[in-house]
């Protein structure tokens, strides 16, 4: 859990580039550089500027040396996996990802941090793409630094929207945007179009616009419902139900982009393809559907 080994293939004059080539980032290099007995050759502590051999054995000590700090939880987590260097929850909707004035306690973080302290000496919370609070599904969770910078993940969501959805297989190539007033994020995203652009311009408000590309497969129809299939090819904020509402098939329950006033938002991460290249890892884990997902 807190040591990374690797025999490299050739010689160094130099542990830096070792680790470089191995695919470590410049930032945990620093921090190793800054601790001491962080890096080892054969078992004997060395620095990043001495040379390493082919196949000496080198161990990189991944301990953090502080713990995230969050009041107790009593929220029993349901872990679909777990191991060395991940723990992947299936998180229920109306759960916060991480702590927030209104659940400062209550939320998943608090939760694996309170599960985790008697695994670990020391843990750091770092969650690998949160989910919105309604939205149900696959949450990862890396138990390192080195994990947390090479991990790929994968997810395919699913979602249950308004009305019948027409095509088989679409995909949603719509930038979303940020509006900034006085400084402030407004939490609505948008799709902005070229009228609405200038006339924030011309009014001096700033936005943030960014590309977005979502596909959509049509699953089944049912009272005027349709269950869909989503990937992302990147990662916005409110991306799904932003691009949904903006083609005039808003997810069921969203309050924020259709004005619905009941349930939650039935969107839900139920697979994910994780992948620690560094590591060799690969796994597809699965969540099942919530109860509420029903045509």
């Amino acid at each position: 859990m807190y040591d990374y080994i690797f025999k490299p293939r050739k010689n160094y004059r130099h542990c830096y580039n070792a680790l470089k080539d191995r695919g470590l980032s410049e930032s945990l290099i620093t921090f190793l550089r800054s601790k001491d007995n962080k890096i080892f050759a054969n078992e004997k502590p060395i620095s990043t500027n001495m040379p390493i051999k082919r196949l000496d054995e080198i161990r990189i000590n991944l301990q953090d040396d502080y713990s995230t700090n969050l009041p107790k939880s009593n929220i029993e987590l349901q872990i679909l996996y777990e191991d060395d260097n991940i723990i992947v929850i299936n998180k229920p909707a109306g759960l916060s990802c991480i702590p927030c004035q209104a659940h400062y306690e209550d939320n998943l973080a608090s939760a694996v941090c309170q599960y985790m302290k008697t695994k670990m000496q020391n843990f750091v919370y770092r969650v690998t793409g949160r989910l919105d609070k309604e939205t149900s599904g696959i949450v990862v969770i890396a138990k390192n630094k080195l994990v947390a910078e090479n991990i790929e993940i994968e997810k395919i969501y699913i979602a249950i929207c308004k009305g019948n959805f027409p095509f088989k297989h679409l995909e949603i190539n719509l930038p979303i945007s940020t509006i900034i007033y006085n400084g402030i994020n407004q939490r609505k995203r948008v799709v902005l179009s070229k009228e609405q652009k200038q006339e924030l311009i011309s009014s001096n408000t700033k936005f943030d616009e960014k590309s977005a590309l979502t596909t959509v497969r049509r699953m089944r129809y049912s009272n005027d419902k349709t269950l869909i299939k989503l990937s992302l090819k990147t990662g916005r904020t409110h991306q799904i139900r932003v691009h949904m509402s903006t083609i005039g098939y808003p997810l069921i329950g969203d309050r924020l982009y259709s004005n619905q006033e009941k349930g939650r938002t039935l969107l839900h991460c139920y697979r994910a393809k994780i992948s620690i290249p560094i590591y060799c890892f690969h796994k597809t884990i699965i969540a099942p559907a919530p109860n509420d997902f029903t045509l």
